[in-house]
């Protein structure tokens, strides 16, 4: 409960300055700017830092890897459109989704986490909260190609 809260309190106050900046840009956000950003990456941001939980380095590169040279290992199940726009750290995972465990020769790579667990889910990988459902971080488009 008290994550959801600092999360409102913390996608509220972000949301003050990216109201005030409307119309400068037409909408393509300044990500290249130290101060910039579109709202989306400051919400995750945002989530990043009050969950205090997203892949490693290490693990990004150990799933890329996997996948890379494992490209048939899971079947993809493309997800529509507006199911994946949902797909968004700090959100939770949408009920009747279609999920899958990653391949047991990848699970045994990476490292354990208590109280989260990885999926994929279309293209991506993500990493869930167990207990609450919600999405800890997502690694976009892992398995495209597939």
């Amino acid at each position: 409960m008290l994550r959801i809260l600092a999360a409102v309190l913390a996608l509220s106050l972000a949301a003050a300055p990216a109201l005030a900046d409307q119309g400068k840009g037409k909408g393509k956000g300044n990500s290249g700017k130290p101060n910039g950003g579109t709202m989306e990456d400051v919400v995750e941001g945002v989530t990043a830092g009050v969950l205090g939980a997203v892949l490693s380095d290490d693990e990004r590169r150990i799933i890329h890897r996997y996948f890379g040279e494992h490209p048939d290992t899971v079947k993809v199940k493309e997800l529509p459109p507006g199911i994946r726009k949902k797909l968004a750290r700090g959100g939770a995972m949408p009920p009747g989704i279609a999920m899958q465990v990653l391949p047991d020769g990848l699970h045994r790579q990476l490292p354990p986490r208590f109280g989260q667990h990885y999926e994929i889910i279309g293209t991506d990988v993500v990493l869930v909260e167990t207990a609450t459902r919600v999405i800890v971080d997502v690694l976009k488009d892992v398995l495209r190609g597939n």
